[in-house]
Formats: C-alpha cells, structure tokens, sequence
C-alpha cells in the first residue's frame, strides 16, 4: 500500500498527487518490531521472514504490483546492492482489526499505512531538517499474509521506496538512513527548473531532483498566493525567513538569492519559496544549498 513523496515536507500535512503523502520532512528514530498474540492454537513456526523485518534492511521490488502489494515475504538484500527500498519503521497493526481471525481487506490495509507509516517517521529516518524538502520517494506499508495472519504475526513493514519520475521502481546502492543529512543528499532533495529566455527566468518551474540541473531548490515552504503576493518583491520577503532557516543564517548571503516559483496546484495558485545562487547571467546548476549539514552533493555552480 503506497504513496507518493515529491513534496515539501512540512509538519503535519499529507496529500495524495499534489498534496498527498505527507508534506511533513523527514533526527531520532522510533518504532519497534513487537508481535502481537495470534489466534489460539496459532503455530509461530509457520511466520515468515516477514513477521521478523527489521529497520534498516533494504529490499528489491521491481514492478508496480509488487509495489501495490500487501505483502512481501522474499527475503532483504545487503543496501549496498542493487534496491528499490529500505525499512524506516518496523510496527504492530493495531486493535480493533488486529483481533480479527482473517488479514483485513486490501482497502483497510492501504488506509491503514497512512497512520503506521507516518512520514513524520520517515522524517526522523532521513535526518532531515524542516526545511528539506524531498523527492523522488513513495511510502509503502507491507503485512503479513494471510498464512502469516492466521499464525498470529500482525508485523508491519513500512518502506521508503525510490522512484523515477513516472512512479517507476528505481535501484539504488545507497542507504538512506541518514541521507538528507550527508553529503550525497542532492538525489532525493526537490529542486526546480526554470525557463530561461534572453536572460530572464520564468517564474514558473517544473519539479526535479537537486542532483540534476535546476536554477532554484526548495525550502520546504508552500504559501497560497494572494493580491499581497503579486510582485516578486513581496514573494521574496515572504520567503526570506524559511530561506535563512533552510542556510542556517541571521542574513541572506550576498551570492545568494531568494527566488519563488509560482505554482497552479489543484486549481489553486501558490508561491514556493526556494533559494538560488545569485548569478549576473541565470544558469542551471546541480547539488544543493544545504551546506550547513553537510558539504554540496554536486557539482559548483558555474
């Protein structure tokens, strides 16, 4: 049961599309890998390697139904192999739908990972600061089956997921315990691309990952837009705090720049706040802004 993360991670708020999977970013981990008693006469031994998940283990789902799938029982792979997902948080299901003889329907499955995979969780996993904003990245919960349910495990897997960007399962050889914190952060951090004609930005821009060229990264602040917020000059000024938050400064450094993306999302207009270097002639460039954590995880901006 999955859903899509290419958002800015604010506390709090989920979305499905445009404002599904949860917009809230991603420093402690919890959650824990307890059983729950089956029904009587339950035989334990018959649980599978699905009922023992732990954090940190990464796995190979490599088709849209597997990623769909309510359970996935084939056994983790070392994260420095080829993978489609690691384990962020390990749970029980809970009552009153953990006392049933029979695994829950599909549909309270997929309503279910809403609340056990929260992406506060992922948050945490990820070491991520408020103003990170991620992409690239599904949430999917996986139960036992119904061999595993009728042995008494009620385990709950929940795992981040790499995809491209038409939702496909993408490998990877890296862990992402940590990631947004380290130096390798760029692949999964949001960024956009604007147009650029005769040297003027539009103010539009399309979602991309950091570590791919873009001329703005966002800070993980959407803000509707108002008759207040017309002008670039009152966008930047509504920007500027989460700005100075996501570099960590008292005052906007002098090559840098705030530079908001106006976006139509479910028919509503909103401003994006983002930061840029701040360049004579616009350029693309790659890697991220978010120094204070960690070095750039691309390339200088030229």
């Amino acid at each position: 049961m999955r859903r899509n993360l290419t958002l800015p991670l604010l506390p709090g708020v989920t979305r499905t599309a445009v404002v599904a999977a949860a917009l809230a970013l991603l420093v402690a981990l919890a959650g824990c890998a307890s059983g729950v008693a089956g029904p009587a006469g339950a035989d334990a031994e018959n649980v599978s390697a699905e009922s023992s998940a732990e954090l940190d283990q990464c796995h190979v789902i490599t088709t849209q139904e597997e990623y769909a799938a309510p359970s996935d029982s084939r056994p983790p792979v070392n994260c420095s192999e080829p993978h489609t997902s690691q384990t962020f948080l390990v749970t029980t299901f809970p009552e009153p739908l953990a006392s049933q003889m029979e695994r829950p329907l599909q549909e309270q499955l997929r309503n279910a990972t809403n609340r056990l995979c929260p992406a506060d969780e992922l948050r945490k996993y990820l070491g991520g600061a408020p103003r990170d904003a991620t992409t690239g990245m599904t949430i999917a919960g996986y139960y036992p089956s119904r061999a595993e349910w009728a042995a008494g495990s009620r385990a709950v897997r929940c795992d981040v997921l790499l995809t491209s960007k038409t939702g496909a399962p993408q490998q990877s050889t890296r862990s992402l315990k940590g990631a947004l914190a380290g130096p390798d952060s760029a692949h999964i951090r949001l960024c956009y691309s604007q147009g650029i004609k005769d040297g003027v930005l539009s103010a539009e821009g399309t979602d991309t990952s950091c570590s791919e060229p873009h001329t703005a990264e966002d800070v993980s602040a959407w803000i509707g837009q108002d008759a207040s917020l017309v002008s670039l000059a009152a966008q930047q000024e509504r920007c500027l705090p989460f700005v100075l938050e996501f570099l960590n400064a008292e005052v906007l450094p002098e090559d840098k720049e705030v530079r908001p993306i106006v976006r139509v999302d479910g028919g509503a207009r909103a401003i994006r706040c983002a930061v840029a270097p701040k360049q004579v002639v616009p350029a693309a460039w790659t890697g991220t802004l978010a120094r204070a954590r960690g070095a750039s995880s691309g390339a200088a901006v030229g």
